[in-house]
């Protein structure tokens, strides 16, 4: 770990138990300065530093277009949970983060977050539908929620790719490489860093970042170790190591359970790293204090220009923007309208999920395809009807294998005795030994398909006892689904009334900037205290920008703002809610499969036994 100044910084050995006890004083200054909307955003960055101490370690993915990104990522997970799509790119920053319960997040730039099915990541990212233009013009980042013990102790984040061109450094978020831990700079074998891309590097090694170089795609590259090799010597001295994978054999290895691709994948180098990465308590700790730094000193500029503002005309301003801009507020409203629209959709769609089920058959299908009809009870259900068509498959071919048997054995009768076998049997004595045989074999067969038969009316008497349980059962199954979709709904309705009661709010406290002056001493008796205990891992240099920055802080006078006028909301400003009338457009189709629908009406009639009448 190197400081912003390139020089090593050594770690304390209570580094470890410093960052929770750092945490809570922050938390206590953001309680402070979160009252004054004047530094809103500074408020913001300091919240994120909050949470990014509290998360797990953050890994960025970076890179330019079509170097496999997002499957290099799919590969980590073992599934294909981001949408891979050549002619539509990633087109907003994805945060993949441990969760239960697997769903999406959406923030949007002006702070509302939906909640959206994991089938929507596609619409939400890769998507070139109108309603995924309007929503992705309004995004700010999406977090993903996946059950992945991976997840666990890392965070991972799919970004949009990397803009460059005509020989100037590639263009990156500063500020999200700001947040991160570490970064995994991903190139595809064959195709080396671009100019561009090695001036950001540069840029980066400045700052005393190098990021680790993933270079994917060596399944499709013969000459994949040269180029590795070209690339070390091309940029190593900008990386800290190189990983070689292969994104799309880890991938496959993992859907089909396959030890031999995942050793040709080379993911487990990447997964040692990943861990090892995790670990590093120290390296996150003196992070998030250097980023405190540097976020007091933006707090400084922020003191500094207030008294020169004019709160009255400060205010009017931030109304306006959210009330009297009328474009602003349609636009916002368009994104709103595009959300409902995807949730009638949905609930639409769930809605007529026995819509065209008429058969045993199209129900399992049903099933199967709709995770929030899949429980234990389901499951059970699922098990007992499969067990039926099996044993009902077992019986026809069963049946099947005698009829042949039969037909080709009176068939042969026919041809030496000139007669059915049948006659022979009943009418006059069979003479040859050899049909004698054959058909005490038949017979044999005819027992094995009575016992197969009474296992079919078995697991049939079992299975229209468990059709009438879970009909009612799957159909509340769906009711909670078609609810699930109306409260989110309502959730997003209420986002929207609680911003405007916010802004309502806002404009009757202006004039409250006594929770700076708060903050002022704040910094002064408790966060300088703490950060000059030579516990700390800090610098020298570290420790004199710390003290420069806070007296500068302090310097600023605050107290002779006084009361500022209060200003009124604008009527435009009134919570109206976006209507989701549903019910009675779109009527829940019922379930009602009878006997008759699920049983098997063409069992074949079990064959009666033969008997033979022996020569006395």
């Amino acid at each position: 770990m190197t400081n912003i100044d390139n020089t090593p910084i050594e770690y304390t050995t209570s580094a470890n138990n410093i960052l929770p006890q750092f945490v809570d004083q922050l938390r206590q200054l953001y309680g402070i300065i979160v009252q004054n909307t004047y530094v809103k955003d500074t408020a913001k960055h300091l919240n994120r530093i909050i949470q990014d101490a509290n998360n797990q370690t953050m890994i960025l993915i970076v890179g330019k277009e079509r170097v496999g990104k997002t499957t290099l990522i799919n590969g980590l997970l073992g599934r294909e949970i981001l949408s891979v799509d050549d002619q539509h790119p990633t087109g907003v920053n994805t945060f993949i983060r441990y969760g239960e319960h697997e769903e999406i997040k959406a923030y949007f730039l002006d702070g509302v977050v939906a909640i959206f099915d994991l089938s929507k990541l596609e619409l939400l990212t890769t998507g070139d539908t109108f309603a995924s233009q309007i929503l992705r013009e309004h995004l700010d980042y999406l977090e993903v929620y996946l059950k992945n013990d991976l997840l666990k102790s890392v965070t991972i984040i799919d970004s949009v790719s990397l803009e460059a061109g005509g020989g100037e450094m590639a263009y990156f978020s500063e500020a999200l490489m700001n947040r991160v831990d570490e970064i995994f700079w991903v190139l595809r074998s064959g195709s080396m860093a671009i100019d561009a891309e090695i001036l950001l590097l540069e840029a980066l090694k400045n700052k005393g970042v190098e990021p680790l170089c993933v270079i994917n795609g060596i399944d499709a590259d013969d000459h994949a170790a040269a180029f590795v090799s070209s690339q070390q010597q091309r940029i190593g001295h900008l990386i800290s190591d190189f990983v070689a994978v292969s994104a799309r054999n880890a991938l496959e290895a993992k859907q089909t359970d396959s030890h031999e691709l995942w050793e040709k994948s080379q993911y487990e180098h990447l997964i040692t790293e990943i861990h090892r990465f995790a670990e590093n308590s120290d390296k996150k700790t003196y992070a998030i204090l250097i980023r405190f730094l540097q976020w007091l000193e933006r707090f400084r500029f922020e003191l500094t220009v207030i008294p020169q503002r004019d709160p009255f005309q400060s205010a009017v301003e931030n109304i306006e923007k959210y009330a009297g801009d009328t474009h602003y507020e349609f636009s916002r409203n368009q994104r709103d309208l595009a959300i409902v629209k995807e949730y009638e959709q949905e609930y639409e769609e769930v809605a007529q999920t026995f819509k065209h089920v008429q058969t045993l058959y199209q129900l399992l299908q049903t099933i199967s395809q709709h995770d929030y009809l899949q429980d234990a009870k389901v499951d059970k259900f699922t098990e007992i009807a499969v067990y039926y068509q099996q044993m009902l498959r077992e019986y026809r071919t069963m049946h099947s294998e005698y009829s042949r048997e039969y037909e080709r054995l009176d068939a042969q009768h026919k041809k030496i005795h000139g007669k059915g076998l049948m006659k022979a049997i009943f009418g006059q004595h069979t003479q040859n030994d050899f049909f004698k045989e054959r058909v005490e074999k038949l017979n044999e067969q005819q027992v094995i398909c009575v016992a197969q038969y009474d296992k079919v009316q078995q697991a049939e008497a079992a299975m229209l006892q468990a059709i009438q349980d879970i009909q009612p059962y799957l159909i509340e199954l769906v009711k909670e689904r078609m609810s699930r979709i109306e409260q989110k709904v309502q959730e997003l309705n209420q986002q929207r009334a609680k911003e405007k009661r916010q802004l309502k709010n806002y404009a009757e406290k202006l004039n409250e900037f006594s929770c700076l002056i708060e903050a002022q001493g704040y910094i002064k008796g408790t966060l300088q205290p703490f950060l000059m205990n030579e516990e700390i891992p800090l610098k020298a240099k570290d420790l004199k920008m710390l003290e420069e920055t806070v007296q500068a802080i302090l310097s600023i006078d605050l107290s002779y703002n006084g009361l500022l006028t209060r200003s009124q909301m604008n009527n435009k400003m009134e919570s109206i809610a976006i209507p989701f009338d549903v019910r009675d457009k779109h009527h829940l189709e019922v379930l009602s499969l009878k006997e008759e629908d699920v049983k098997s009406n063409d069992i074949p009639e079990i064959p009666k036994k033969l008997a033979i009448q022996y020569e006395e």
